[in-house]
């Protein structure tokens, strides 16, 4: 009866033994009465791949990764082994590539079928990529909205640079003008205290200039336009008779004997005149006694 207690015991002891070995497995997600097949890849970063993280085909899940330890050397490379659940075949060319599996980051293994006339067995090392996931593209995203908000700040930099140095510019200009500025603004008031107390004689000017246009507004043009033109036909008919041979103007201006005598009597009449001008007594006597003895004669 004793010995009957403690093989019980025992089995007891060996059962809770062997739940919890299982329990523990299938917690990380191994199943310890499958066939499993193991392979490895070498990796200089793991990109924060951990143990029991799943290993997939496809997105469907065929394994996990069970170990992650150190290579003897000295390059600080990093062997990741995997645990491969089902029954599948592959060949030696086919990698193992670690991915972003959500959008926090985490990571996972993707087994990507290569062509080959090996078959991958137990114990072989594959080989070991790393995919550029999510957060790699918004750091690489970020990495060049960075470098042109960087360009961004600099130009808007450049631009404050600018504005300051206007400012600054403009406060020495007003500074150095301040009293002609002061007095253009006097002269200004001044001018529109004389528009203003001219606004009157303004309104009166703009006032006639109306009236003056209103007047134009009620001038017969076309009549003012005809006497135009008659006038025009008449000088154009006097000048015709001018221009005509039977007229004494023509005759005066066109015949050579006629201006031959107007030009010889001019000259002699500057001839009489110069020669008055020289013997002035040949042409008049004047005597005061010269007239009693005309008288006694």
């Amino acid at each position: 009866m004793k010995n009957y207690r403690e093989f019980l015991v025992g089995l007891f002891v060996c059962t809770i033994l062997a739940s919890l070995y299982w329990g523990i497995h299938f917690l990380k997600g191994e199943n310890i009465f499958s066939n499993k097949t193991f392979f490895y890849a070498v990796y200089d970063n793991v990109d924060g791949l951990t143990i029991s993280r799943p290993v997939t085909v496809n997105g469907f899940r065929v394994g996990q990764v069970s170990n992650i330890s150190f290579l003897s050397n000295h390059k600080a490379n990093l062997i990741v082994q995997i645990s491969i659940d089902e029954d599948i075949s592959f060949s030696k060319n086919s990698m193992l590539e670690i991915y972003d599996s959500d959008i926090m980051g985490s990571k996972a293994l993707e087994l990507q079928f290569m062509p080959g006339n090996e078959i991958a067995l137990n114990g072989d090392t594959l080989i070991g990529t790393i995919a550029t996931g999510l957060t790699g593209e918004v750091t690489e995203q970020f990495g060049s909205v960075k470098v042109g908000l960087d360009a961004l700040i600099v130009s808007f930099d450049k631009v404050l640079k600018e504005v300051n140095n206007l400012s600054n510019s403009a406060n020495r200009i007003l500074v150095s003008n301040e009293q002609k500025l002061s007095n253009s603004i006097e002269s200004i008031e001044v001018l529109s205290d004389i528009l203003s107390s001219q606004a009157v004689n303004i309104n009166k000017s703009i006032s006639n200039l109306a009236s003056f246009s209103d007047s134009l507004s009620t001038v017969d043009i076309s009549s003012i336009s005809k006497q135009i033109l008659i006038l025009s036909f008449e000088l154009e008919t006097l000048l015709a008779k001018m221009n005509g041979v039977q007229g004494s103007i023509p005759r005066f201006l066109n015949e050579d004997s006629i201006y031959n005598s107007f030009s010889s009597t001019i000259k002699n009449l500057d001839a009489l005149i110069i020669d008055i001008k020289e013997n002035p007594k040949k042409y008049v006597s004047i005597s005061i006694w010269g007239n009693h003895k005309n008288n006694d004669r």
